[in-house]
């Protein structure tokens, strides 16, 4: 047998093996047994859960801000214990409909954006986080200009960046990012 024919050999053994493998491998199906199944819990929440969040210890931040209701001028958040069922509520300072909401390192949820305005649509600039272990919102630095509907995500270095389509006057065509390490 030379070389070529070797080679040959080797590279049929090889592929026939990797295909014994592949066949013989279990098929991975969505199975609501194997895979998790949705449901309707049976408590009400108390506000209209707009955007949420995990947080490290367990509990879910529930942002509602006006609940896409233009007529509610008292904006709300809440806190729900997956352990407990229950959901405390607290008031916040701005509309947080439409924000976006990534959660930090440390465990913050921060959120940005939201609405001043549904007719024209305007976002917000705003920016806050969520102190778990305070159980209180701090505002930081207002961004440079209003953002509804923002996408966010956590980069390596610990930033939260975050892209947009809408600018505060209306639908825009630029998609800027801002980045912000906070402490």
């Amino acid at each position: 047998m030379n070389a070529a024919s070797r080679c040959l050999s080797l590279a049929a053994a090889f592929f026939l093996c990797s295909l014994s493998s592949v066949l013989s491998a279990p098929l991975a199906m969505g199975q609501a047994n194997l895979q998790g199944q949705w449901q309707t819990l049976t408590t009400l929440a108390p506000i209209n859960p707009i955007h949420i969040a995990l947080m490290h210890n367990g509990k879910v931040l529930v942002v509602s801000g006006s609940g896409n209701d233009k007529t509610v001028t008292f904006f709300q958040a809440g806190v729900w214990d997956p352990a407990t069922d229950t959901m405390t509520t607290q008031p916040v300072t701005w509309d947080m409909f439409c924000n976006g909401m990534i959660v930090l390192p440390d465990g913050r949820p921060l959120i940005m954006g939201g609405t001043i305005n549904y007719g024209p649509f305007q976002g917000s600039n705003h920016a806050t986080y969520y102190d778990p272990a305070t159980g209180t919102f701090v505002d930081v630095q207002n961004m440079a200009h209003g953002r509804w509907y923002p996408t966010a995500t956590v980069l390596g270095d610990g930033r939260a960046s975050w892209t947009f389509r809408t600018w505060p006057t209306g639908v825009g065509t630029r998609l800027p990012r801002y980045s912000a390490t906070v402490a």
